[in-house]
């Protein structure tokens, strides 16, 4: 998969994000669910899991059980509900090497590639966590377009340095602009959000550089998802920071 359609993957994600962020509560749960099904599907290919399929029961399972413990946490942080899906993806990756054996010589790999695959779903339950924290709930609309603008210039040039600069500068922009437009925030509130998800978009696209490009479109996928999941946690911190 070329970097410009993993943009895209990247972009499309966000923008699910910020337009469920804007709806509603229960409408962003089901767009954070969407893409922690696509990652899902894809990380175990992305990661090398031998047992792909059970990878991918895992790594679901663990981010819905995020979704729905956030969802129904009844205080304030409601992140901290997280650590039980956390602590079950773990859990379920080291006892489902046992049950659904690797390759010889594979079981390391894939249980280190369940574990994280399983840590980026349940990281976008933070999303979730941000929009139920009162006066903070703008954030999600703002971390969401400004992922997808991010994710654009990330490929403008063909130049990876260039791309670099133009992601944090265009990202950090946008930020301040969604800042200024969006009532509960400042536009120096919304630049460091803003900062936040470009670098998140260039710490990814740089990991990504020193990987061949994934072989399926499944793996690219999930490639394409993981900045707007792990952006999610940021945007998150923002929020605490922000509103307190």
């Amino acid at each position: 998969m070329i970097p410009t359609t993993r943009a895209t993957i990247t972009a499309s994600a966000a923008a699910v994000i910020a337009a469920t962020g804007y709806l509603g509560t229960k409408y962003l749960a089901g767009g954070i669910l969407l893409c922690v099904l696509a990652l899902a599907w894809g990380w175990p290919h992305l990661a090398h899991v031998s047992r792909t399929m059970v990878s991918s029961l895992v790594i679901a399972g663990g981010g819905a059980l995020a979704i729905f413990a956030v969802a129904l946490g009844r205080s304030e942080p409601y992140l901290r509900y997280m650590v039980i899906a956390v602590a079950a993806v773990t859990i379920a990756a080291l006892a489902s090497e046992i049950f659904f054996a690797s390759q010889r010589g594979h079981a390391v790999t894939s249980v280190a590639g369940t574990a994280a695959g399983g840590a980026i779903a349940t990281s976008g339950a933070a999303w979730l966590a941000a929009n139920r924290t009162v006066g903070a709930e703008d954030l999600v609309v703002a971390g969401g377009t400004v992922l997808a603008v991010a994710a654009v210039a990330a490929v403008l040039t063909s130049n990876g340095n260039v791309n670099a600069v133009l992601t944090i500068v265009l990202g950090t922009g946008a930020g301040s602009g969604m800042g200024q437009l969006l009532p509960s925030m400042s536009w120096w509130g919304g630049a460091l959000v803003g900062l936040s998800c470009a670098v998140t978009v260039v710490l990814t696209n740089e990991l990504y550089r020193r990987e061949p490009r994934p072989r399926t479109h499944m793996a690219g996928i999930a490639s394409g998802i993981t900045p707007v999941l792990v952006a999610g946690m940021l945007v998150y911190l923002g929020g605490r920071l922000l509103v307190g």
